[in-house]
């Protein structure tokens, strides 16, 4: 019976696996041992892979299985540092063709003041980019460029724990957190 399991547990990872392109360099669990192991690695939240841009943030309830740790925008992908300790909530594509951004949200548990402070540091000391206080963020031009000219952006804002966005995250882990931050950007190539 435990080898029937076995073979049917690596017959459903490996499918899972074959199946997503983000996962293709996952191996096939092929041993009890291994299950067990793969199970208590995917109950340790929050969690992340060597090469992820942030961890992601610990979801709640039927969220929780939806949520993959490779996933996670990859570092290599993204010319904008994550604010240190952050956590993603969301990541995703904005817009179409050419005008398609990417964008990853994060949330932490440091003031807005300080997220200003360090991107004021990254972005506008050492490449340039404006701090646009009218609408919260951060981008190479000025003024409103950022949707006019659909480049990358960094927005930053005081945490609303009960926005839509922030539902799936499990409360008790929301509950310290004090600011949102949008990081739009083009991958790298």
């Amino acid at each position: 019976m435990k080898q029937l399991l076995v073979i049917l547990c690596t017959g459903v990872l490996f499918t899972a696996a074959c199946g997503d392109s983000a996962r293709e360099e996952a191996e096939p669990i092929d041993s009890a041992s291994e299950i067990e192991g793969y199970t208590a690695a995917a109950s340790d939240f929050p969690t992340v892979i060597p090469d992820a841009y942030a961890p992601w943030a610990l979801m709640k309830g039927d969220a929780y299985p939806s949520v993959h740790p490779e996933d996670a925008p990859r570092k290599n992908e993204i010319d904008i540092p994550p604010f240190p300790g952050a956590h993603i909530v969301r990541s995703g594509t904005l817009g179409e063709g050419a005008a398609r951004l990417h964008f990853v949200t994060l949330i932490c548990e440091d003031s807005y003041e300080a997220v200003i402070d360090y991107y004021q540091d990254r972005l506008g000391k050492d490449r340039g980019w404006t701090y646009e206080d009218q609408y919260h963020v951060f981008q190479p031009g000025k003024g409103n460029e950022f949707i006019l000219h659909n480049t990358p952006f960094v927005s930053v804002m005081h945490l609303n724990s009960e926005a839509a966005e922030m539902q799936d995250v499990d409360p008790a882990f929301l509950k310290n957190y004090r600011t949102r931050i949008q990081v739009t950007y083009r991958p790298k190539e």
